[in-house]
């Protein structure tokens, strides 16, 4: 049995709603069910069973009349203001069904009742199911509206106990009309009181109602919806005959005699909403935790199926007695949640729409064809019009609608999950979007062509800088023009970028400035044409007279390596080698040139190309880097390595190390695997592989996947998950990826008893605020390894949704996994990220699962600084250092010489502050002591 603090874990200010909704559902139910009886015996009394196929029939056409004006009121006046206002009528109508008993009876007045009770007992409880829906999330209703059902419950019973023993006490049945006006007059306060603490107000919000036509057409659209309308359909038809056939046999038992009548039924709904309420308190929260709607939804069918064999086979009092016991016992309990939580997926905004549609509309339809067929198959709306059947003929037939509904069902279960990945999936793409898009008036390219075209200098300038830092390699029609330009820095600038981008076709346009008169554009025009003609630089430069000094040497370095007769390559070598070196004032832009020069020459400098790769100039560095992933010189592989532990070149040297391609794989394969690499290169080494792609890097990945750094493996499992998606069928060994998804498991419950264990720290605590930055990137690799085991889940959807700030999205993400997950892994998946799942609990769920508990904040340090999580170490050994605990001296030794020099300095300065604590104590043992010795002197 589920406990109570368990089904009432919410917030203090919705225990108070769940109180009410409880109520609210418990007098809704007694209502209706004090109202069954007494329109069962008024009606058998006058009419016998065979004619209830015309009230049957009438309800549905009462109802088309009711709804549509229902529907128009409540657009008015707000959907709960219009749910009191409906009971407020009905208690109303109650009274005056009284009074027409007792002083106005006119004929078929029990008829018209037997009508009124049916249209309150459809609608009625979809208002207030509907209610619910809108108060409660889905994780939230699972546990919630097993309780509520249990209140439904409760109803059934005190109803059933009021008719069965005041039906004598007030003197018959229809003065039992007194007592069920009370009662629906206190449910329309109860809803009142429900909507204010919820809302601060009445609930009376208008709201624009779609027309009820655009409601029906989303129905029909939608292949779940309809499903959930077929399923409906089935149900009312089926206990609509289930109904006719006790209604029968108890009025051949009772020979029509109203008062035993009321007192049958009464006790029948007390004895089996007995039943209903220990099913709904011991089973239905646990059959829905443990399987699913997917499963629950299946059990009335069945039910009622077997029921109905038993019927017909032995076809009596009994066995109809007890058929109807199954309905009344599971529709109201474990049927009715199963069924409202397959409305929770839908968006709110047509949730509440489609319901009420669905549940009266439905109902209506479904309520007319059952009753024609029924009075085709037994005795017609004329004299001898019908069949003829009675009990076993009408069992026969309804089990034909129960095979039909469970075929329904079992599609539904499908199709429940179907729209729960959907509502997943839709808020990732829509997340991905609203983080990729840039919301712009106008293109970038519009953009740069007015920056190119503008009259200021500076603006021209900004623009060729946002060329050469998109697209280096991109070409503009605007920049020929610039190279009449006025400013000088934007000649230059517009000459070096037609050189970054190649193209030769221009070289007419910039040969003319090899006469500028400033000697910065006639040295870029000179290494254009140098890097895309074939002229003689030397021939040119005596023409000229004046270049910049690294504009010859370029010049000839271009020269000599260009193949043909000239080439000398062991002489452009020593010209390049000297740029390379060379060290002084403008230095940097010699070297600067030199690695322009080596993304066109031959590959025969690859020494050269790798020396500035390391070279300490930002600039150079970053273009050198960038010229080796375009030429693919694994030569320069290893001087890219180095770079890898910086961050400003980190990723460029990923991008220039994945361009080499599977040409770098032993080198990579043989750092990341190499304990003695720093570690700061081998984290970046993944993400490399990752953008290689090929198999042999999958493969690499996957030799790498068990590393005991953190950091490192985390980064190994994102570009696996990286692969999956790109391949769908990227073998893996899946005992390897699960043993490592139970390590991480167990691990990230061990962090919850280190937390519980710091309970008593400060929340903005550094290790406090760390503990839960590493735990969090724990379940990020929890899901990522999930990902990779199963892939088809489309896992990272759900962990996007369990991020959400929309309960319901988040809602949705878990319920999904519960209804997907095998039962090992839900049951330790589910608890860490189960908002309703607190601290405390998920520490007990630790120590059962870990073993050896944390208790103590020492005990929770210790533990913290044996992590593999460098982070994690290093704020532990603060919080040591901190909090003065020198016995845990010992264990901070161990950590002096991490590798990681944030950790490594973290740790010396902890043991440097205990240090200078123990001196300090020693110094005041050391002046107590001889303020003792000066006191025994002076006073002795």
């Amino acid at each position: 049995m589920p406990s109570l603090r368990r089904i009432f874990d919410v917030r203090p200010g919705e225990r108070a709603i769940v109180l009410l909704s409880v109520a609210y559902m418990a007098v809704v139910v007694a209502s209706f069910l004090l109202a069954k009886p007494i329109r069962n015996a008024l009606f058998l009394r006058q009419y016998g069973a065979y004619n209830l196929v015309y009230v049957y029939a009438g309800v549905p056409i009462v109802l088309s009349l009711l709804v549509p004006f229902y529907e128009w009121l409540a657009s008015r006046i707000g959907h709960r203001r219009m749910i009191s206002a409906s009971l407020t009528f009905f208690a109303l109508n109650a009274l005056f069904f009284w009074y027409a008993f007792r002083a106005l009876p006119f004929p078929g007045l029990s008829g018209v009742f037997y009508i009124w009770v049916n249209s309150y007992g459809i609608i009625a409880p979809v208002q207030a199911w509907g209610l619910m829906g809108g108060l409660f999330d889905a994780r939230q209703a699972k546990r919630i509206f097993g309780v509520i059902g249990a209140g439904a419950s409760l109803g059934a019973i005190g109803g059933g106990l009021i008719a069965s023993t005041l039906v004598g006490v007030v003197g018959g049945a229809q003065n039992l009309l007194l007592v069920l006006a009370a009662l629906i007059g206190l449910a329309a306060a109860l809803v009142t009181a429900i909507a204010r603490p919820r809302t601060g107000h009445s609930g009376s919000a208008k709201r624009r109602r779609a027309p009820f036509s655009e409601t029906l057409s989303i129905i029909r659209r939608d292949r779940y919806l309809r499903l959930i309308t077929a399923t409906v359909f089935f149900l009312a038809i089926v206990t609509q005959w289930s109904g006719f056939q006790l209604s029968l046999v108890a009025d051949e038992r009772f020979a029509g005699d109203a008062d035993r009548l009321t007192r049958f039924f009464g006790q029948f709904n007390v004895a089996f909403g007995l039943v209903a309420f220990a099913a709904q308190l011991l089973a239905t929260g646990p059959l829905l935790r443990l399987f699913g709607i997917v499963v629950t939804i299946l059990l009335l069918p069945l039910a009622l199926g077997a029921g109905s064999l038993f019927v017909f086979l032995i076809p009596g009092f009994w066995t109809v007695l007890m058929t109807n016991a199954a309905d009344q016992t599971l529709r109201f309990s474990v049927d009715k949640a199963g069924h409202e939580l397959l409305f929770l997926p839908l968006p709110p905004g047509i949730r509440s729409r489609v319901r009420g549609a669905i549940d009266v509309v439905v109902n209506r339809l479904a309520d007319a064809v059952g009753a024609v067929l029924l009075g085709l198959a037994t005795q017609g709306f004329v004299a001898g019009g019908g069949l003829g059947f009675g009990v076993r003929g009408t069992a026969a037939i309804n089990l034909v609608f129960v095979a039909a509904w469970l075929a329904v069902a079992l599609r539904l279960r499908s199709a429940y999950l179907d729209v729960i990945r959907d509502s997943i999936r839709g808020h990732r793409l829509s997340t991905e979007r609203a983080a990729a898009a840039t919301v712009l008036e106008r293109s970038a390219a519009e953009l740069l062509t007015e920056g190119l075209a503008s009259r200021d200098p500076n603006e021209i300038l900004y623009a060729l800088d946002q060329m050469q830092a998109d697209s280096p390699r991109m070409a503009h029609p605007a920049l020929c023009a610039l190279l009449s330009h006025e400013s000088v820095d934007v000649r230059r600038r517009a000459i070096a970028l037609l050189n970054a981008n190649g193209d030769a076709s221009v070289a007419g346009h910039v040969e003319p400035l090899l006469t500028d008169d400033e000697l910065e554009v006639r040295t870029e025009a000179l290494l254009f044409l140098v890097h895309h003609t074939r002229i003689d630089p030397l021939e040119k430069i005596s023409e000229l007279g004046d270049v910049a000094g690294f504009s010859i040497r370029a010049g000839l370095v271009a020269y000599l390596a260009h193949p043909g007769p000239a080439q000398n390559l062991d002489a452009a070598r020593a010209i390049l080698d000297a740029m390379v070196r060379e060290d002084g004032d403008d230095a940097a832009r010699t070297r600067l040139e030199a690695v322009r020069l080596l993304d066109r020459l031959p590959d025969a400098f690859d020494e050269e190309l790798a020396a500035l790769v390391a070279d300490p100039d930002q600039a150079v560095a970053r273009e050198a880097i960038r010229a080796a992933g375009r030429r693919r010189r694994a030569a320069a592989a290893p001087a890219l390595l180095r770079r890898l532990a910086e961050t400003a070149f980190a990723h460029e040297a990923a991008d220039a190390l994945a361009a080499m391609g599977d040409a770098a794989l032993p080198l990579l394969r043989e750092r990341l695997l190499d304990a003695g690499t720093r570690l700061a290169i081998r984290r970046e080494i993944p993400g490399a592989l990752a953008r290689i792609g090929s198999a042999g890097a999958e493969q690499v990945l996957l030799e790498s996947l068990l590393q005991p750094d953190t950091s490192l493996r985390h980064r190994v499992i994102a570009a696996l998950n990286k692969r999956r998606q790109a391949h769908a069928d990227l073998r893996l060994d899946p005992d390897a990826i699960d043993e490592l998804l139970v390590a991480e498991i167990t691990g990230h419950y061990r962090s919850y008893q280190v937390l519980g264990a710091m309970s008593d720290l400060d929340p903005r605590d550094p290790v406090i605020v760390a503990l839960k930055q590493s735990m969090d990137r724990e379940i990020e690799r929890i899901f990522r390894l999930m990902g990779l085991l199963l892939p088809r889940l489309d896992i990272y959807s759900v962990y996007v949704a369990l991020r959400s700030s929309d309960a319901r999205i988040r809602a949705n993400a878990l319920e999904w996994l519960e209804n997907v997950l095998e039962p090992q892994l839900r049951s330790l998946v589910l608890p860490l990220v189960d908002p309703q799942v607190g601290l405390a609990e998920r520490a007990r769920l630790a120590n059962r699962l870990v073993g050896a508990p944390v208790d103590t904040l020492r005990e929770a340090l210790k533990t913290l600084l044996s992590s593999e999580d460098s982070w994690l170490k290093s704020c532990a050994a603060y919080a040591v250092g901190d909090l003065g605990l020198d016995d845990l001296q010992a264990d901070l030794d161990r950590w002096a010489e991490h590798e990681d020099p944030l950790v490594r300095e973290t740790v010396n300065r902890a043991r440097r502050k205990l240090t200078r604590a123990d001196e300090a104590d020693q110094a005041a043992d050391e002046e107590r002591r001889g303020w003792e010795t000066t006191g025994s002197i002076g006073f002795g």
